[in-house]
């Protein structure tokens, strides 16, 4: 059966082989839920700009919210250094992918669904992660990673800005083409002089620095039909 493409950040990847964490959330993704060893997808792989490699003395805050972790989670385990602080926040308990996050903090919308001996902060991820920077008595500077809900995402931004630092967000907008022929993946990003332009997240991102997009214009740039990111 043909369907359109449907975006997915990858988990991992190694000996030509990719792993992606999904949910099912449409006909899309139920599809490759119900698909069996042998059966052929077309993928259309690597799109777009990833999170950098960090810069040295400058340690990183992941932010990633529900479907978001994939691509920090790669990050994590191929340039986490002692230092780097890793947040993850779902909806509630059975929303975590608890394996994947040794050593992350996690905060949950309501504390609900928890598996037998998890623990999770109950609030904003962006939220936690301030606290704990509190109780720590860490002042940064940090450089701020984050993916997930648009929402977090402005919130992360908002986060970094209070304190000065800069912030990397990958935003979750459909990729139908993967090339920037559809328009379904457009994001508002700033020019100056409340001008803005529209750019595609399959060629200039899905990574922007948090400073140039126009987040105040996203509930006003086309939505993209059909985001089923899990």
């Amino acid at each position: 059966e043909m369907v359109l493409r449907r975006p997915f950040s990858i988990l991992a990847s190694a000996d030509g082989e990719m792993s992606f964490l999904y949910r099912v959330a449409g006909r899309g993704t139920a599809l490759i839920a119900g698909a069996r060893e042998g059966d052929r997808v077309a993928c259309l792989a690597p799109l777009g700009a990833a999170f950098p490699a960090p810069t040295p003395g400058l340690p990183v805050l992941l932010l990633a919210g529900g479907v978001g972790v994939p691509p920090l989670h790669a990050w994590w385990v191929r340039h986490g250094r002692p230092g780097d602080l890793a947040f993850f926040g779902g909806r509630d308990g059975g929303d975590v992918p608890w394996s994947l996050l040794e050593g992350w903090r996690v905060s949950v919308d309501e504390a609900a669904g928890m598996p037998t001996g998890r623990e999770a902060f109950a609030g904003l991820v962006t939220d936690l992660c301030t606290q704990d920077l509190a109780r720590a008595g860490l002042a940064g500077p940090y450089q701020v990673f984050a993916c997930g809900p648009t929402p977090m995402l402005r919130a992360a931004a908002v986060l970094a800005a209070q304190h000065g630092w800069p912030c990397l967000v990958s935003v979750e907008e459909h990729m139908g083409c993967g090339y920037g022929v559809c328009k379904g993946c457009d994001v508002p990003v700033k020019l100056g002089d409340d001008a803005v332009r529209n750019a595609m997240s399959c060629e200039e991102g899905p990574v922007f620095d948090a400073a140039v997009l126009a987040w105040d214009r996203f509930q006003q740039a086309p939505a993209g039909a059909g985001k089923e990111r899990a």
